[in-house]
């Protein structure tokens, strides 16, 4: 009695864990962030912002779910490292056509250095995932968390319960190792400093 009591209390833990995955997609997160670049800088338009989130996260989320469709992912997650390498290349090529059209509509750098950043993330996690299974959840959670905290300072103490939490969540519902979300954490840290970088030569 007391195993089976054991076994349905891991069972809902995992399921909440699971529910935490869902909610905090690479894609839900990235979203997010480019759709309030207009409320973090004076120079970013709400239309340069929505064609930023369209061309680098919501095409390819829904290139995602038709290849989910047709099998060719096994699920909306990739958690199968070798289905990601396509997938991967078309999202580059998609911001680098959102990229294209914002130069050509004058954007401010701004919003510029936010997807150049989500493009060089993408590489690096596609380079590591060549040979690893890094945690693309905890990279783009911790450059998000990140960046929505240097526009406001006091979020520091939400961002690093926010990465916590989500850490729990991808070793708790069995989607990756402890090593594997520290990975995804230090690219994420990583991309953040890169970005602010490229601050100095775009905004």
């Amino acid at each position: 009695m007391q195993l089976t009591e054991q076994s349905f209390a891991a069972q809902k833990i995992r399921r909440l864990a699971l529910v935490v995955s869902h909610v905090l997609t690479p894609v839900t997160l990235a979203t997010l962030l480019l759709l309030s670049a207009p409320l973090r800088h004076d120079q970013v338009s709400w239309p340069e912002a929505l064609i930023a989130a369209a061309f680098t996260t919501i095409i390819p989320w829904l290139v995602l779910v038709v290849a989910k469709m047709r099998g060719k992912v096994t699920d909306l997650h990739v958690t199968q490292r070798h289905q990601r390498h396509w997938l991967y290349a078309l999202t580059a090529g998609s911001i680098l056509g959102g990229l294209l059209l914002l130069w050509l509509l004058d954007a401010g750098g701004a919003i510029f250095r936010e997807v150049l950043a989500i493009l060089l993330g993408l590489l690096v996690v596609s380079v590591i995932n060549l040979w690893w299974k890094v945690s693309v959840h905890l990279s783009v959670g911790t450059y998000v968390a990140l960046q929505a905290s240097d526009s406001i300072g006091s979020l520091m103490p939400v961002v690093v319960a926010g990465i916590a939490i989500l850490s729990w969540a991808r070793i708790r519902s069995g989607q990756h190792t402890a090593s594997q979300v520290c990975g995804g954490v230090l690219v994420g840290v990583a991309i953040h400093y890169a970005s602010n970088l490229l601050g100095v030569f775009l905004d």
